[in-house]
């Protein structure tokens, strides 16, 4: 009787996360093997995790077609990350950042201001993951979620915990990833005229009308316009909120360092650092987005103009069935990467700063010790205390922007395309260096780049 051996084999792949088994030669009527010969030949290989018992039978009675995964390990499932989720004032918990994309935009608008000392937010801590197993036995440990430190926005406080986060003063919510601001609230119950003139404003701004060409608003929080915005220009260190869309001429700019959310943009410049948030149609308009483009609720089309996402766009329709030149720019641009190389210098410095402020403040302190200071010691002894505290404070801050931008990047391989229903020819998709040409119409596709080239595929 020919050996078990020669008949099959069991080839394990690189990970160590799968055997299969095939077979060399036929298998002749008086070869007849048993469950313990394929058992036998699964121990040679020193499998012992995973194994398939209930495929055994049909083997040895040539019923399975071969080859056949006979053994497979256990992933392991990495831990999650750790988020901040803000608590709203109303019966509904929006549970991430995400979440703001699913809210109407009139009732984004409509948000209740928060009240001091009422919760805002709450720190969701980073999980271990579970370790998975190889065939072979072997631990898999998982990679822990990462977790960052919770800061206290403008006006609000950590509880001792350092988990919950509580406004300190009465005003509206300003949510970025990691840190809330709760900003006073300036508001305008109609359109922006020449009696209210142009605004710069500490916190948040409500416009409950129009914004008319021309008109500037600065704001250290959101910016919420009830009806329409021409061409002016809206700059917020929060997100901005406009209702009625945005027709902006070519002029003016709408900035952001949060997310813009916004039912139609037409001829529209935007630069956000978060999403941008379309519920209609994005139309000959030049709009870059550090993270995301969603315009796939309603038309759900982008026509003409450039378009660019530092992650995804997600759409309806692109171009148009008049072969409107469109262009569509994936990955990291190039103002996300000069904002790394400034926190990255800032990072060096405070470092610097830091090796230095520590020495002084040991001479100071070793001199203490030894006779008691001058007044302009003390002073300089206090001083440098309170730099140490500033620069930390500073390099902190540096480190965690750094660890945001190196999730950006890292997603940068990740970049796509979602195109729900169509896109029309003379459509140009950027990854990069890598330009590819639309010159068919394709239905339902991702374009993703994979090993240097840009690939069509299937949703």
């Amino acid at each position: 009787m020919i050996p078990v051996d020669e008949v099959f084999e069991i080839q394990v792949d690189q990970g160590k996360m799968k055997a299969t088994i095939i077979q060399k030669m036929r298998l002749e009527e008086e070869n007849v093997f048993t469950i313990d010969d394929i058992k036998s030949l699964i121990k040679e290989y020193g499998i012992i995790y995973g194994v398939k018992e209930e495929l055994f039978p049909k083997i040895i009675t040539d019923e399975a077609a071969l080859p056949l995964v006979i053994a497979e390990g256990l992933p392991p499932v990495n831990g999650v990350n750790a988020v901040l989720k803000p608590i709203f004032p109303s019966t509904e918990e929006i549970k991430n950042k995400d979440d703001l994309r699913k809210i109407d935009l009139k009732q984004v608008i409509n948000i209740p201001s928060v009240t001091h000392g009422q919760l805002i937010g709450e720190k969701v801590p980073a999980t271990d993951g579970t370790p998975g197993k190889t065939i072979f036995g072997e631990e898999l440990r998982a990679k822990p979620g990462k977790d960052f430190r919770l800061r206290a926005g403008k006006n609000t406080r950590i509880d001792e915990n350092g988990l919950k986060l509580f406004a300190t003063i009465d005003g509206q919510m300003s949510v970025e990833p990691r840190i809330i601001h709760v900003y006073p609230i300036f508001e305008v119950n109609g359109d922006l005229d020449l009696k209210t003139g142009n605004i710069n404003f500490v916190g948040s701004v409500n416009i409950r009308g129009n914004v008319p060409a021309g008109f500037e608003i600065h704001s250290k929080g959101d910016i919420k316009i009830h009806g329409t915005v021409e061409s002016a220009l809206l700059v917020s260190e929060g997100s901005i909120f406009v209702s009625a869309g945005i027709v902006g001429q070519g002029k003016g700019l709408i900035k952001a360092k949060g997310d813009l959310h916004t039912s139609f943009i037409n001829q529209g410049v935007v630069e956000v650092e978060g999403d941008v948030n379309v519920t209609q149609s994005i139309l000959h308009s030049k709009v870059q987005a550090g993270g995301c483009v969603y315009c796939h609720k309603g038309n759900g089309n982008i026509v003409g103009g450039d378009i660019s996402a530092g992650k995804n766009i997600i759409v309806k329709e692109v171009g148009n069935s008049h072969n409107t030149r469109t262009a569509l720019y994936l990955g990291v641009n190039q103002d996300l990467m000069n904002k790394e190389k400034i926190y990255s210098d800032n990072l060096t410095k405070a470092e610097d700063d830091l090796k230095k402020l520590n020495i002084l403040l040991n001479n100071l302190t070793e001199k203490e010790k030894k006779s008691a200071l001058t007044a302009n010691e003390k002073i300089m002894k206090l001083r440098v205390r309170n730099t140490v505290i500033l620069t930390t404070e500073t390099m902190l801050q540096a480190k965690e922007k750094l660890e945001e931008f190196k999730e950006v990047f890292s997603q940068y391989g990740n970049s796509s395309v979602s195109i729900e229903k169509q896109i029309f020819p003379n459509v140009d998709v950027h990854f990069g260096k890598y330009r590819r040409k639309i010159i068919t119409p394709h239905q339902s596709v991702k374009i993703h780049l994979e090993n240097s080239e840009i690939i069509i595929g299937p949703i």
